[in-house]
């Protein structure tokens, strides 16, 4: 590691970084940059040769791994140092100094103020930190209680509340939007003040004539203006094609008239009321398209095409510039008075619930974040921020304010950091491109505001920005690919900045270069189109124009679990081909050496539902293979197996619980004995048929469960889950299935988690399944248990966010066929930094509910920043590779998408080299941007950097089960290499395939056969033969036969003797009931016709009795019934023969009661003739 540290060479970018000071620096640090390693030697240079001591240094980490990873680093600098002089005091103050050093994530800053200023504020030293799980309850209790008392006191302005916000009385949806919007205000320095003017904005009346004025108008116009600037950039372009054909006049004429009203909209966007008629106007004016079948140009058609969906995009315009300037206004006013009663409410909760967080004395992160600020600002009488006098020693204290990740800052953070500075000794380390924590309320802007203030050569003292572009990660493949893409779709307009040529990731990095090695970028499309089924397709037609509209639903392509299925099939073989072909990969300890497992990352924008198919068919394949679920810890079969368990101690009235509990290895009941306890009582529920069951092992499972009720009463409950584990087995039985290891530390983790409930403010078993219902309920989830450590020697599976700062020599970006999420974008209220609310019109008298132009604006932005998000997420999965990317993703029809963007490339021009960023908002997958990028620099220039290979669905499918016909070439080789060997090798193979199974004598017996059948094998002696290894065997046959007593349904003649077709029936019907761990007795099955002798089958359908069973059928394996048998119409008891029958199968029985049978069928379907 020495040797490393003093060969480090810095480049001059981050040697400016190191050394320079005396003012503000943001340093932009590209992925792969080392960002990390130039902070890291510019605090060791402070320490060392500047002999600034630690803990007169602020760093703020992302994560505490960071803070931990930074010590450890500086700590071994110093180390260093001290050997190379010894007798330096300096350093050996800075090792005791360091343990106390300020080096954290933000949180722990805050904390480490409120702890050593408590007293300025009211709140206690001892303060605890709840954890979100424990936080979420406490919001639910608190909501609860005042929803509760504005019932009571009958709160008209929570009334009317209820009518606009809720349906169907259930005012869940008014809690949820109250957390919501509460939640989201944290993100303000000054919640309560940004709420208040935000809702302030609606009280319009009176302020505006113009609505193009107004914020929400600012932003519909341009969008406006974008539709209409994309519609004359493309009705001009075919128009100067057509230009050349005189033939082509007319339709010319058409686009022109089409282009005056365009235009003269565009030159009017800032009077909107001038807009709204001109487009009403419009409505009246006749402008067809011509027709004219003599013209056989087909830029005739094209134009017709384009003209189509110009005509189509400006149907947004007019349903944007839809009312007047009055009327706009006026929908916006009539939101104020009752968005004024929910911030009121939201206040209201808000003092509520800090007031009882005060009374447990706990704290959540959010309040250490406004406490700290509470601590470190104020206003003053002019209502400016001002520092406090705590502050004021926080910034006489650190010489240097160094903020690592600071584009995910916040400007809550933004007002704490800045409060304990001297105005210019902030050292700011970022990369915009990587903010991908916009849903934590991060804004990038922060950063962007800085990135294109500070200077790259500023005057003395002026604030000065550097940046790092050298990569030192990956190879030139994944840069050149990294650099491509985004330079053609990242802008200021998405994306946020301008990536170009100054923005570019240049190589750093120097790999051995294996000549052999392939390192172009695979992007592997599988075409899930099912081409056997498309019978309306056209072979030799050209591909028509298409482009998505944003009115397309996201589920228009939605996933189907065997596309899902195939492609992490697809994925799996990449995998073993990358392994068995011994891939290289250069590694700093050993240098070149064979991919293994631990160098392969499969990322995805989502694991949710996703992560576990994957895992399941890589492990088919032989690799071992990890995915981080935490999303689906509750959803575990172990976790809902005990929580089932918990229930039904609470509260056995469940059904579903309990029968979920008594299926599973504790209650270890089969599928025949459910229904046999509820054939008990099937009107009550299942704990009352349960309880009126007597079986042994009824009373053993009931007997448990009391005796699990009694020790819940006098245990604590996390000492009482663990004494669940124990007299179950259940942990030791988890244990053993697959992935056993992470079943029993996810067990552990719910023992642990009672144990954290306990020791806070909540008590009992109900409160327990209340607190993890809640969770359930709000979508959230508990951590999973960590069973993995770094070096394991496994494939990774994980989000894109959770691969942010790692590095993997290979990364095979999966599920770039996957629709971006947009359903923020449905909210009632949506909820922006600036633009504050964005409110449906809801008038709950009259029942009315439309968008307010307020929420169209919001929505307009809130796309373009989801756009833009979704840009960011997209360049930290592709600079996470080190040497090899492969990409894959599913697509219908993919040949033709393709073809189809090459198209609207043609109607959508750019003013410059990037894609038009209108083009790019339309789709809504990182596969059809990568496509357009394919389309639009041509294969001449991509092929060098990456392939787009189209694999069909069937021919997957084909290859798929070709590969799992391996037994088949197996033996194909034992023949041919039976030819080389020897004699005894050969003696070897023979007695391989001579091999016989040793009980052929059951080989012959059916898996499905009738009573009938038995009666004729127990005639010949086979059956006993037959069946002694089948489970089900009859073995008392002649006790069997001695039961001659004929049921009340055929005769009441007790002294006759019964048919041997009704022996048949009861035959069966015995064996069905039978339980085959058991040994019968004549006693025993005379128990079992007693219960079933007297049953007549009813049609329910046709109201009429069909007889009584003759016969049965039944699976020989299950021993479970299949199908009765009755005789045909005008028979009784097949007495003339078998010709004809009724034969029905036992999912038609509706229910079988004491003397009957309740059958539902179509007779002649059922009816068979001989």
């Amino acid at each position: 590691m020495k040797k490393i540290m003093a060969s480090v060479k810095w480049t001059d970018e981050q040697q400016a970084a190191i050394d320079k000071k005396g003012s503000n620096i943001l340093v932009a640090a590209a992925a792969g940059s080392g960002k990390t390693a130039v902070l890291v030697e510019r605090i060791i240079k402070k320490i060392i040769v500047d002999r600034v001591d630690i803990d007169k240094i602020l760093v703020v980490t992302f994560t505490n791994a960071a803070a931990s990873e930074m010590r450890e680093r500086i700590l071994e600098a110093i180390y260093k140092k001290i050997e190379e002089n010894p007798e330096d005091a300096n350093l050996q103050k800075q090792i005791i100094l360091l343990n106390k050093s300020s080096i954290c994530t933000i949180d722990s800053f805050c904390l480490d103020v409120i702890r050593n200023n408590f007293y300025e504020i009211d709140i206690s030293a001892n303060a605890r930190v709840a954890d979100s799980t424990e936080m979420l309850l406490l919001k639910q209790e608190v909501l609860d209680d005042m929803f509760e008392d504005k019932y009571i006191s009958g709160d008209k302005d929570f009334l009317d509340l209820i009518d606009t916000y809720t349906k169907y009385n259930k005012d869940e949806d008014l809690k949820e939007l109250i957390l919501k919007i509460y939640t989201y205000i944290q993100a303000s320095p000054f919640p309560e003040e940004w709420l208040n003017e935000k809702v302030e904005m609606f009280d319009i009346e009176g302020k505006y004539t113009n609505f193009s004025d107004t914020p929400w108008g600012k932003i519909i116009i341009k969008n406006v203006s974008d539709i209409l600037e994309n519609g004359i950039l493309k009705l001009e372009s075919i128009r100067n094609k057509m230009t050349r054909f005189p033939e082509l006049e007319k339709f010319i004429n058409t686009i022109n008239i089409d282009l005056v009203d365009y235009y003269f909209l565009k030159d009017n966007l800032n009077d909107w009321d001038k807009c709204v008629k001109a487009i009403v106007a419009l409505k009246d004016k006749r402008n067809n398209w011509p027709t004219d079948k003599k013209v056989t140009n087909d830029l005739k058609d094209e134009a017709k095409n384009i003209r189509d969906s110009v005509k189509e995009e400006f149907k947004k315009v007019k349903e944007l510039l839809n009312c007047t300037s009055d009327e706009a206004i006026a929908d916006i006013n009539f939101m104020y008075n009752i968005l004024n009663k929910l911030k009121n409410i939201i206040l209201e909760f808000s003092e509520k619930f800090y007031q009882k967080k005060r009374e447990k004395n706990i704290m959540d992160f959010n309040d250490m974040e406004h406490l700290a600020l509470k601590i470190l600002v104020k206003k003053d009488e002019a209502g400016n921020v001002v520092k406090t006098e705590v502050a004021k020693k926080y910034e006489e204290k650190f010489e240097e304010i160094a903020i690592d990740e600071y584009q995910d800052s916040n400007l809550v953070q933004e007002y704490i950091l800045t409060s304990v500075s001297k105005g210019n000794n902030v050292f700011m380390v970022g990369d915009v491109k990587q903010s991908i924590y916009k849903f934590r309320q991060a804004r990038p802007q922060l950063f962007i505001e800085k990135y294109n203030k500070y200077k790259l050569e500023p005057e003395a003292g002026e604030d000065r920005k550097i940046q790092l572009f050298k990569n030192f990660r990956s190879r030139e493949n994944v840069l050149n690919i990294t650099n491509m893409v985004f330079e053609d779709i990242m802008s200021k307009e998405l994306g946020d900045i301008d990536y170009n040529t100054n923005e570019y990731l240049n190589l750093g990095a120097s790999y051995l270069k294996i000549p052999e090695q392939d390192y172009t970028t695979d992007i592997e499309i599988i075409d899930t189109s099912d081409e056997d089924n498309d019978i309306w397709k056209d072979e030799d037609s050209e591909p028509s124009l298409y482009i998505p509209s944003e009115e397309d639903s996201d589920d228009a392509e939605q996933e189907r679990v065997e596309d899902v299925v195939l492609e992490a099939r697809f994925v799996a073989k990449k995998i073993k081909e990358l392994i068995d072909s011994k891939y290289q990969v250069i590694d700093k300890k050993e240098g070149k050496r064979n991919i293994r497992y631990k160098d392969i990352a499969i990322l995805l924008r989502s694991i949710t539902g996703i992560a576990n198919v994957y895992e399941k068919e890589i492990s088919m394949l032989g690799i071992p293979v990890y995915s981080d679920s935490s999303g689906e810890y509750l959803q575990s079969i172990e976790i809902e197996t005990i929580m089932s368990l918990l229930r039904i101690i609470n509260n056995p009235m469940q059904d579903i619980p309990l029968v979920t509990v008594m299926r599973s290895p504790i209650g270890n009941f089969t599928d025949n004995e459910l229904i046999e306890i509820r054939l008990n009582d099937r009107n009550s529920n299942f704990y009352e048929a349960l309880i009126k069951t007597d079986t042994p092992k009824v009373k053993k499972f009931l007997q448990l469960l009391e005796e699990l009720r009694n020790d819940e009463q006098y245990m604590a409950l996390d000492e009482w889950i663990w004494n669940i584990y124990t007299k179950t087995g259940y942990m030791n039985y988890v244990s053993l299935m697959p992935n056993g290891n992470l079943r029993v530390s996810n067990l552990k983790m719910l023992f642990e988690r009672a144990k954290q409930y306990e020791s806070a403010s909540f008590k009992g078993l109900f409160n327990f399944i209340n607190f993890i219902d809640k969770i359930k309920f709000n979508s959230e989830d508990l951590t999973s248990a960590k069973i993995i450590g770094e070096n394991e020697d496994v494939v990774r599976i994980m989000s894109i966010h959770k691969s942010k700062g790692l590095e993997f020599p290979v990364v095979i970006l999966a599920g770039v066929g996957k629709q971006f999420n947009m359903q923020d974008l449905n909210e009632k209220i949506l909820l922006d930094q600036d633009l504050g609310l964005g409110p449906q019109y809801i008038d709950s008298e009259r029942h009315i509910e439309f968008k307010t132009l307020a929420k169209k604006a919001l929505a307009i932005k809130a796309k373009r920043e989801a756009v833009s998000e979704e840009m960011r997420v997209l360049y930290v999965a592709l600079t996470r590779p080190k040497e090899k990317l492969i990409i894959v993703g599913r697509q219908k029809d993919a040949n033709k998408k393709i073809t189809e963007k090459q198209k609207a490339l043609e109607v959508y021009p750019s003013d410059d080299s990037k894609i038009n960023a209108y083009l790019l908002q339309k789709y809504k997958t990182y596969l059809d941007w990568l496509e357009l990028i394919y389309e639009k620099e041509g294969v001449a220039k991509t092929e060098k950097i990456f392939r787009v290979n189209v694999h069909n669905k069937k021919e997957l499918l084909e290859n798929l089960k070709k590969e799992e016909k391996i037994e088949e070439d197996i033996y194909q080789k034992i023949i041919e290499n039976a030819k080389k060997a020897n004699k005894e090798e050969k003696q070897k193979i023979l007695e391989y395939l001579n091999w016989k199974y040793p009980h052929e004598e059951i080989e012959g017996v059916p898996t499905k056969t009738s009573v009938t059948k038995i009666k004729e094998m127990v005639n010949a002696e086979q059956v006993e033969e037959q069946t002694k290894n089948v489970k089900f065997a009859v073995e008392e046959t002649k006790e069997a036969r001695a039961i001659t007593q004929k049921p009340k349904f055929v005769n009441n003649n007790e002294n006759a003797k019964i048919s041997n077709a009704q022996k048949g029936t009861l035959m069966h019907l015995c064996v069905q009931k039978m339980n085959e761990k058991e040994e019968y007795t004549a006693e025993k099955i005379q128990e079992l016709i007693d219960e079933l002798k007297q049953k007549e089958v009813i049609n329910i359908c046709t109201c009429r009795s069909l007889g009584c069973p003759i016969d049965a059928e039944f699976d020989c394996k299950s021993s479970q019934l299949t199908a009765l048998i009755l005789p045909g119409p005008g028979r009784f008891c097949c007495l003339f023969g078998r010709d004809n029958e009724y034969i029905i199968p036992w999912e038609c029985i509706s229910q079988i009661g004491d003397d009957i049978i309740l059958v539902k069928i179509d007779e002649e379907k059922c009816f068979h003739k001989g």
